[in-house]
């Protein structure tokens, strides 16, 4: 009786210590000087819809997130 409480206690003890585990950090995405100059000039000129995904250097998604343009 007293294995199967000593086995019970330890099951415990590490079930708290995996469910205890550190919350991966979300990275946060930056994008090139490159990538933002794409997206001011589309958003400028209004072509975040066709130009952006020709040239290929930058998401019109990532735009959006990140520097609040081309929304």
């Amino acid at each position: 009786m007293l294995k199967i409480k000593r086995m019970l206690l330890l099951l415990i003890v590490l079930l708290l210590l995996i469910s205890c585990k550190e919350i991966p950090k979300k990275e946060t995405k930056t994008l090139s000087e490159l990538q933002v100059t794409a997206c001011n000039k589309a958003d400028e000129s209004k072509t975040c819809d066709t130009r952006l995904n020709e040239v290929g250097i930058v998401l019109k998604e990532d735009c959006c997130k990140i520097l609040g343009k081309c929304c």
